[in-house]
């Protein structure tokens, strides 16, 4: 059995994101696993960008923001689970003035394994209500 008390992590800062890192492949047993929380500011953006071999599972703990997946937009309900599949472009949008929280669990995880896409110009950026 393992305890993990999310109040014991420290969030670490990203490009556009935060992460609190609560299991990885070392407390798993599982090479490439991992179990974050991640937490998208108030009116930031993580942009956008695709993985080549991992999945990642999202459990959504507020609504506070939204997806754009392959060209769509999508919006989550508290407790909705998103699955992005390698090649999958993904962009996260907090337009709000709360923070936007969900789980990530990772499966084939590396850090490397992260390719950003070419930014838009200023005027096709997403615009905070």
């Amino acid at each position: 059995m393992k305890i993990v008390r999310r109040d014991s992590i420290h969030w670490k800062q990203k490009k556009g994101y935060s992460k609190k890192i609560f299991l990885d492949e070392n407390d798993l047993g599982r090479k490439g696993a991992l179990v974050q929380e991640v937490k998208i500011k108030a009116g930031e953006t993580a942009k956008e960008h695709y993985h080549k071999k991992q999945i990642e599972i999202f459990y959504f703990l507020n609504t506070n923001g939204y997806w754009i997946v392959n060209g769509k937009r999508l919006t989550f309900n508290i407790g909705d689970v998103l699955v992005i599949e390698p090649f999958d472009k993904h962009i996260v949008v907090n337009n709000t003035k709360e923070d936007y929280l969900y789980v990530a669990f990772k499966y084939d995880y590396d850090p490397k394994d992260f390719y950003w896409i070419r930014e838009k110009a200023k005027s096709d950026s997403p615009k905070i209500k």
